[in-house]
C-alpha cells in the first residue's frame, strides 16, 4: 500500500508540470470560464488524435483522473500514455513504468516497469530521469 501511495503522489506532482494545456483547462474551469476550458480540452483531444506526444499524455491523464470531463478509465488512460511513451515522451515513459509497478490500468509487471523506467531515466528530462531512478531503486528493479 505504501508503494501505491508513493506512486500516486509522484504521478500527481509530476503531472502538474507536464500538463501545461491541461493545467490551463483546469484553471479556466475553476474560474467558471467553461467555454475556454472546453476549447483547451478540445485542443488537447485533437492534438492527441494527430499523434502529438504531450497531448496524448495529457489526454491519458484526463482518463486517469476522476471528474476530468470524460469517463474515468485507467485502461484508456494507460493506452494513451503508452502511445505517447512509444514516441519517446519521458513523462509518459515514467507514468507507464509507474503504472506497471502499481497495476494501474494494466496488470502488474516489474519487467515492463524496469524497461519503461530505464527509458525515462535515459531521457533528457532531468526531473523525470531523477524520479524514475528513485522509483526504480525503491522497487529494486536493478535486481531483476
Amino acid at each position: 500500500m505504501k508503494t501505491k501511495t508513493l506512486l500516486i503522489l509522484s504521478l500527481a506532482i509530476l503531472s502538474l508540470a507536464a500538463n501545461a494545456d491541461l493545467k490551463r483547462a483546469i484553471a479556466f474551469d475553476q474560474a467558471g470560464e467553461y467555454e475556454k476550458s472546453a476549447k483547451e480540452l478540445l485542443k488537447i483531444s485533437r492534438l492527441a488524435s494527430r499523434g502529438h506526444p504531450k497531448a496524448m499524455y495529457e489526454f491519458g491523464t484526463m482518463y486517469m483522473k476522476e471528474g476530468m470531463w470524460i469517463v474515468q478509465s485507467d485502461e484508456e488512460g494507460f493506452d494513451w500514455w503508452l502511445k505517447s511513451a512509444n514516441l519517446g515522451y519521458a513523462p509518459a515513459q515514467f507514468s507507464i513504468g509507474a503504472s506497471y509497478i502499481g497495476g494501474i490500468g494494466v496488470d502488474k509487471d516489474l519487467n515492463q516497469a524496469k524497461l519503461w523506467l530505464e527509458r525515462a531515466m535515459d531521457s533528457t528530462y532531468e526531473k523525470y530521469s531523477k524520479v524514475a531512478k528513485e522509483l526504480y531503486m525503491l522497487n529494486e528493479l536493478d535486481k531483476i
